[in-house]
């Protein structure tokens, strides 16, 4: 896409980009940015969210996955039953429903592209991947805010410094009925720089902001709450200094009652010396909310019958020195890439997003 050919420059209102208290964020490990968005940003963002759970939904629909060429790719083939129409039907609406596909299906597309004529596109062009594994390849606003916009560049670099590279942007279109997440945290990478136990680790905390960090940047443009079908953000300021990804690894398994009970039990904030106390977050339309990756969340049940609710999800991390030189880094689909590269689409900013960690020079 050409750098300003779905730019909204009125995305964000200023003052609450400019409001952000570093310390606060450091302290307690989350910001919220209240009603950040513009109406015309919320209803741009309401419409890309659509349109793209729209093709998602299509694509799952329509394809005819019993003949497309798994085994080839050293992929087992989904279950019959799980692949019927009746079954197809149900897997539509929402993020995380497409429950019939095989194990690593979706590590594949993203990392070689799975291109197969048994995949119905309806019309718009395939890109390898599933629609709600990266959005940004389907739709050119939501590739400018995650990619080029400087608003967003900016309201990003608060959170993460100067230097941040791309390490997942997904849907996260939550229908009624959604069963969330239970409590859990995220390792920076594949967790090779972490050093406490995923289940039962968080002993040595250090008020110290530490180095090696990605940061969840939620957008909400209708809001998000209990009165709106429930489902509701929670986090624990401060659990972020114990840089425990609680779970990253095992079967999540926790309700509040049970987190309080175990790996909040005793825990206080290592900067305020308070004890750690569960936050459930209430947003207001328009408003986005900033989280370190690894900090314990949970996502709640959405109510049977409640409306859709709008999100994307924006991961970023630091750059991780002990990388080795790559020309894109491991958050970003290579042949996406080279793609977009080829036909002269890479402005330099998204260049700095999707760049390996070390950029390759040439020689």
């Amino acid at each position: 896409m050409s750098e300003n050919s779905a730019r909204l420059d009125r995305l964000l209102h200023p003052e609450v980009l400019a409001a952000f208290d570093r310390d606060v964020y450091e302290r307690d490990g989350y910001w919220v940015w209240d009603g950040i968005l513009t109406d015309e940003g919320r209803a741009r963002w309401s419409e890309s969210l659509q349109r793209v759970q729209s093709l998602n939904d299509a694509i799952v629909a329509n394809s005819d996955w019993g003949r497309v060429q798994f085994a080839a790719h050293g992929l087992a083939a989904p279950d019959a039953d799980k692949i019927a129409p009746e079954a197809l039907a149900g897997y539509r609406g929402g993020s995380e429903q497409m429950r019939f596909q095989p194990p690593g299906l979706r590590d594949f597309m993203y990392q070689h592209g799975l291109f197969d004529p048994a995949l119905v596109t309806d019309g718009c062009e395939w890109q390898g991947m599933m629609p709600e594994y990266f959005p940004l390849a389907y739709d050119e606003f939501i590739l400018d805010v995650t990619a080029n916009h400087p608003q967003m560049m900016d309201l990003l670099g608060k959170v993460l410094g100067p230097e941040f590279l791309i390490d997942h942007v997904l849907t996260l279109n939550r229908p009624g009925g959604s069963t969330g997440r239970r409590w859990h945290g995220h390792p920076y990478r594949q967790g090779q720089h972490e050093t406490e136990d995923p289940a039962t680790g968080g002993q040595s905390p250090s008020t110290q902001f530490l180095q090696h960090q990605c940061v969840r940047t939620l957008c909400y443009p209708e809001g998000m709450g209990k009165t709106d079908g429930g489902g509701e953000l929670a986090v624990v300021p401060g659990a972020h200094l114990y840089r425990t990804p609680y779970m990253w690894d095992k079967r999540r398994t926790d309700y509040d009652e049970d987190f309080a009970a175990g790996w909040m039990r005793d825990k206080d904030h290592p900067a305020t010396a308070e004890p750690l106390q569960i936050e459930t977050l209430d947003l207001s339309p328009g408003s986005m909310v900033s989280f370190v990756h690894h900090m314990p969340h949970h996502v709640g049940h959405r109510d049977e019958g409640a409306p859709t609710r709008w999100g994307l999800l924006m991961a970023y991390r630091t750059r991780d020195p002990e990388q080795a030189p790559s020309k894109w880094n491991e958050g970003t689909p290579a042949h996406w890439a080279d793609r977009t590269d080829a036909h002269g689409l890479m402005t330099q900013q998204m260049r700095r997003i999707f760049e390996g960690d070390q950029p390759l020079t040439s020689a």
